[in-house]
């Protein structure tokens, strides 16, 4: 990839870029554009009689059909007068932008999805969905005036019906679900240009979204393998939590319940050791929340924290919790934690919906947008995040080592890991990273992902005061490092009670309602009892798949039908309300890896070459999905019997 500020470049490529030269930039014709209030009406668009301050009607019915995400924010739009304030001057050519269209056709070549920076007035948007027929366009304006104004004054009904203009993001708080769908489907390459409006402006914004996608896209990858490689116990748990999740606190009720404290986030690093002593005694001043196996190491020396936390869903954190000693502070536990540990704790517990988790969010009927904890690589950034929640102004790092100081792994006193894996860790510890001494620590790709997760998650709390005090440490960017001595210096006259949690909770009981706890229940019912309807529809499409390919040569009429059945029969499949959350759960990289190829499938031409697309790939998932339906129904059997006990057991049955 060329350096993306060579001068003259434009039109930006995941993979490529164009010279902005090809252009000729300095041809008078380039700055011929119209103003959008005398644009003329084009192809079929009509000025809207009703004036423009309410949209046209053929668009607002399109809208609810294939953009209704686009529909509900224009129609909770406060001030139309401060909306158009903000409208940016937006030139356009009428005429067909022949030289923009050659560049644009350079940079495509053969990628089947193009993001496009821009709407505009749709006159270009047009051009390229009828250049480009076999291709996905997923757009970005970022002027939500410009774009309501569009709405208002033209029909452009026509334009957003076509299927090859496959999303529109209006606006920067729908730019994350745009990435979302650009990663879901995108293979090897993605194209990414701009309408020629914003090339000379905009240069730079299109840079910076084009940088912010290649992070999004990145992430969103490594987060789909580390999906998988779980999957199975974090569905499982999901699915053994939810009758806990009605009968204890949520992170989001306990919002701002310690304003204004100071937590101290403890966790298992060999530098805890030397500043264990220091810990018993601000104890009396500050939360001290355990972050997973460091609960060991507090236990050891006789100290009980405030508040334990827990997300790593492995069976392996039952060692951790063995010693019965080890639950008896409060527990935070995510949904995707271990399920044995919350159950052998029988009160004072909080329930924490991590953001991926669809499972829970679907049966419990959550809005994602009201889940308050982010996955994060290790548990720290679960208590880190759980501190701010409760409403911490400073957070304090100790035993945060994120490197092996002097060799050693853990604190004294964490002894879940055998010697034997211990020595893999340091062997793989083939990096260097500064401590908080100056000197340098051996670390791992591990510890690196969780330090830039720690720093993301301070970059995006400015409204707290972040400090490191692990002696040995590895620098942690945005927390400065400061002796925990001295901490305790400064905060030496707050005082926290040994059971503030507690106490908290002792004065807000939960109220457990047995309508919420029957709703749980018959949805779980339901997906089970749907379960032998859905197995039935996959052996239904398995036998149209099958016989596609050999139709596609003798029969290409007939074989068109059947692919016409197929894509029918499979929506039914996939519409069903929890195909999404739970297979996504339960296979997240089958149905991406389909996902990626099903524009190619959608756009293909050549009937013979669909076919052989769906009998490969669609044929591959339904093996999939059908391997799947034993396991779920199992799991979903012991989710019902739980919430039976929870029912039982609140004398609510």
């Amino acid at each position: 990839m060329e350096n993306s500020d060579t001068k003259g470049s434009f039109l930006d490529s995941v993979f490529i870029e164009c010279d902005l030269h090809k252009l000729d930039i300095q041809h008078e014709w380039l700055f011929n554009f119209i103003f959008y209030k005398e644009w003329p009406i084009i192809d079929g668009m009509k000025a809207n009689a009703d004036g423009w301050r309410m949209m046209n009607q053929a668009n607002v019915n399109i809208l609810r059909e294939r953009f209704p995400h686009i529909n509900e924010k224009f129609n909770n739009i406060n001030s139309f007068e401060e909306l158009q304030s903000q409208r940016k001057v937006m030139h356009e050519r009428v005429e067909r932008d022949e030289e923009w269209l050659q560049a644009v056709n350079e940079i495509i070549e053969d990628s089947k999805i193009i993001f496009v920076y821009g709407f505009g007035h749709g006159i270009s948007i047009a051009d390229l969905l009828e250049q480009f027929p076999d291709r996905w366009l997923f757009i970005y304006e970022p002027d939500e005036a410009l774009f309501y104004e569009v709405l208002c004054r033209y029909d452009i009904s026509f334009l957003l019906e076509q299927t090859n203009l496959y999303w529109i993001a209006v606006g920067e708080d729908q730019l994350k679900v745009l990435f979302h769908l650009l990663s879901s489907y995108m293979q090897e390459k993605l194209a990414f240009i701009g309408l020629r409006g914003f090339l000379e402006d905009e240069m730079n914004a299109l840079r910076d979204i084009r940088q912010e996608f290649i992070n999004y896209n990145t992430d969103f990858h490594s987060n789909k393998f580390i999906e998988n490689r779980f999957r199975n116990e974090w569905t499982q748990n999901y699915l053994y939590h939810l009758h806990e999740s009605l009968t204890c606190q949520t992170i989001e009720s306990m919002y701002n319940a310690f304003k204004g404290s100071t937590a101290i986030i403890v966790s298992s690093g060999p530098s805890l050791t030397e500043d264990i002593e220091w810990i018993r005694k601000i104890q009396d001043h500050a939360l001290i929340i355990a972050a997973g196996s460091s609960v060991q190491a507090l236990i050891k020396h006789q100290i009980r924290p405030h508040l334990c936390v827990i997300m790593d869903g492995h069976e392996v954190n039952n060692r951790i919790f063995s010693n019965g000693n080890a639950l008896e502070a409060a527990l935070l536990f995510t949904s995707s934690s271990y399920y044995e540990i919350s159950e052998r704790k029988k009160e004072n517990k909080i329930y924490s919906i991590m953001d991926n988790d669809q499972v829970s969010q679907y049966f419990l009927r959550v809005d994602k947008r009201n889940v308050l904890m982010l996955p994060t690589p290790s548990v720290a950034g679960t208590a880190v995040q759980a501190a701010i929640f409760l409403g911490a102004a400073k957070v304090v790092f100790a035993g945060q080592d994120l490197s092996f100081p002097g060799q050693k792994v853990y604190s004294d006193g964490v002894d879940h890991f055998s010697e034997e894996s211990k020595e893999k860790m340091l062997q793989k510890a083939v990096s260097q990273i500064e401590n908080v001494q100056g000197g340098m620590n051996a670390t791992d790709a591990s510890f690196m992902s969780m330090k830039e997760s720690i720093e993301a998650l301070i970059k995006h709390n400015q409204q707290v005061q972040f400090y490191n005090s692990t002696r040995n440490g590895a620098v942690i960017e945005g927390a400065p490092f400061c002796p925990i001595e001295d901490i305790y210096e400064e905060i030496q006259g707050q005082v926290v009670e040994k059971d503030i949690v507690e106490q908290w909770m002792e004065r807000n009981p939960i109220d457990i309602n047995r309508d919420e706890i029957i709703n749980l229940k018959s949805r779980l019912e339901h997906v089970q009892l749907d379960l032998s309807v859905l197995e039935k529809d996959i052996r239904n499409v398995r036998k149209m798949v099958d016989m596609i390919e050999g139709l596609s040569r003798t029969k290409p009429l007939k074989c068109h039908n059947v692919i016409f059945d197929i894509e029918e029969q499979w929506g039914k499949i996939v519409n069903r309300e929890w195909f999404t959350p739970v297979f996504e759960s339960l296979i997240p990289l089958e149905l991406a890896r389909f996902d990626q190829k099903l524009p190619s499938i959608v756009v293909e031409q050549d009937i013979i070459s669909k076919a052989s697309y769906l009998r490969e790939y669609l044929g591959q998932l339904l093996n999939e999905l059908e391997e799947q339906l034993p396991h779920l129904e199992e799991l979903l059997i012991e989710s019902v019997k739980r919430v039976d006990n929870t029912l039982t057991l609140n004398n609510l049955a």
